[in-house]
């Protein structure tokens, strides 16, 4: 059997060195033989670094302006004075302008929710109602994950088409507050659903729908006025469900009963 012999002149001298080399001198001779790839790696590096530092940077700038600019354009927008309506609706048309600028230049930042909601309500103020339901439904499809809020916005929404005489699609926005679990203006929704009934003189609806304001939703500041029309609407109703009324029946129930304990007079059986 033949043996072959291993010719010691075919190895590398560098292979020779690195079979005796530690794990970290091993790493320092990859870095002296790798040099341009591995200074290449670091300065990628740090430019990430940099650019995240500086992206960070920008976007809590660009957050900070646009509240600041937010601000400024909800001091004109409440900021309206009450004996010049000429003044006022200058001041809600400026109003509308900063928050288009904020929704343009600071698009994804959370002032862009807040500024689009009012930009809204301020194309509510200029009667620019279709305006108003493409902001709205826009903010819906945005924003639609804030439950909460989403709910006063759909409310929003319901009275801009019920304004610009979309009926329909008014309801379709209440029923969808209505749907909500996390919704809470549903008393309001509820007690708008009732004036719209009793405007289309559908009484028994508007009455049903006032009742389960006061029913499910007795501490809400729109129970009381429910009440009011109730009684307005369906006096009838009013005072059969009232307890004064349940007295008066049930004793009236006691006197007819013959078997009811007479009281004797005094005097008589003498």
């Amino acid at each position: 059997m033949g043996y072959k012999i291993k010719d010691p002149a075919n190895k590398s001298p560098m292979v020779e060195q690195a079979q005796f080399l530690s794990s970290k001198e091993r790493f320092l001779f990859f870095v002296e033989e790798n040099r341009a790839f591995v200074w290449g790696g670091i300065f990628l590096g740090l430019a990430v670094i940099v650019a995240i530092v500086t992206l960070s940077w920008l976007n809590q700038n660009n957050q900070e302006h646009a509240w600041e600019l937010e601000g400024k354009a909800q001091t004109v927008y409440l900021d309206r004075p009450l004996d010049d309506v000429k003044q006022g609706q200058e001041n809600i048309q400026k109003a509308s302008r900063m928050f288009k600028d904020i929704l343009n230049q600071f698009p994804g930042t959370p002032s862009a929710g807040v500024s689009s909601f009012l930009l809204g309500n301020s194309l509510m103020e200029e009667k620019n109602y279709q305006g108003a339901i493409d902001v709205y439904t826009s903010w819906v499809k945005e924003y639609g994950q804030d439950h909460i809020f989403v709910g006063l916005v759909q409310q929003r929404l319901g009275f801009a088409y019920l304004l610009n005489e979309n009926r329909e699609a008014a309801l379709k926005a209440f029923d969808a507050v209505l749907a909500n679990p996390h919704a809470l203006n549903k008393d309001q929704v509820v007690f708008e659903l009732a004036k719209i009934a009793e405007a289309d003189e559908n009484i028994a609806e508007a009455v049903g729908q006032y009742k389960k304001v006061i029913q499910e939703f007795p501490l809400s500041p729109f129970a009381s006025e429910a009440a009011l029309r109730v009684k307005v609407l369906a006096p009838e109703e009013e005072a059969k469900d009232s307890p004064s009324s349940e007295t008066t029946d049930l004793d009236a129930i006691e006197k007819s009963s013959p078997e009811a304990p007479q009281v004797q007079e005094k005097g008589e059986g003498k």
